[in-house]
């Protein structure tokens, strides 16, 4: 087997996990986390194509979200930085919604 099939057979396999909502839910949060560490916009955009594969046709899905199949593919590849209302849809429409807590307080020694 090369590394094509591999990777496919990876992508493939991620895509059918992603089907599983709390395993999404999982996927989400781990990359808004890694986001928050590193503040790497593009890898978090990309983490976002596994997830809208797995909810059917790519263009589909766009369509719900107001803009066309190669605009999201744009966005997944880092060749456009949407606007963040743009990214609330996206995940809004994946069947998520943000919620908030409040920092653990760190106090001084």
């Amino acid at each position: 087997m090369n590394k094509k099939n591999i990777y496919t057979n990876f992508d493939e396999f991620l895509i059918k996990e992603l089907k599983n909502p709390e395993i999404a839910k999982s996927y989400l949060e781990e990359n808004i986390k890694e986001y928050l560490k590193d503040n790497n916009t593009e890898v978090f955009l990309h983490c976002l194509k596994p997830l809208v594969q797995a909810q059917g046709p790519v263009s589909h899905f766009a369509e719900k979200v107001g803009v066309n199949r190669t605009y999201l593919y744009k966005i997944f590849n880092n060749k456009v930085k949407p606007e963040f209302s743009l990214i609330i849809k996206i995940i809004d429409n994946l069947g998520f919604e943000f919620s908030f807590v409040p920092k653990k307080k760190r106090y001084a020694t």
